[in-house]
């Protein structure tokens, strides 16, 4: 488990979370089809996961994912942190499909 997750556990179970959307340790994360974990900020006017400004998490399956990407695409939301679940562990990395972040 790597400190990122830790330290998102810890701030779950002080209810000081400030991410909206799935808990670190959901149902949705240990489901077969669940594939991609992404951390995103809401962009543009509100969307289905929140309002403008709202740092997100959701598990995804690999379509839910595409999705995203799309809304990406369309500079509706802005992806923070990926991970792809594997084994029931994250393994974060830049998203598939989008090149590393740099200072951004």
């Amino acid at each position: 488990m790597r400190l990122r997750e830790l330290l998102a556990i810890a701030r779950e179970m002080a209810g000081a979370d400030y991410v909206k959307g799935d808990r670190i340790r959901c149902e949705k994360r240990y489901a077969p089809d669940t594939d991609h974990m992404l951390e995103f900020r809401i962009l543009g006017r509100q969307e289905p996961y929140g309002n403008p400004g709202d740092h997100c998490r959701l598990f995804l399956t690999g379509e839910g994912y595409r999705q995203m990407q799309e809304m990406e695409r369309q500079k509706k939301i802005r992806m923070i942190h990926y991970a792809r679940v594997r084994e029931k562990n994250l393994a974060y990395g830049p998203a598939a499909e989008r090149p590393a972040s740099r200072g951004e």
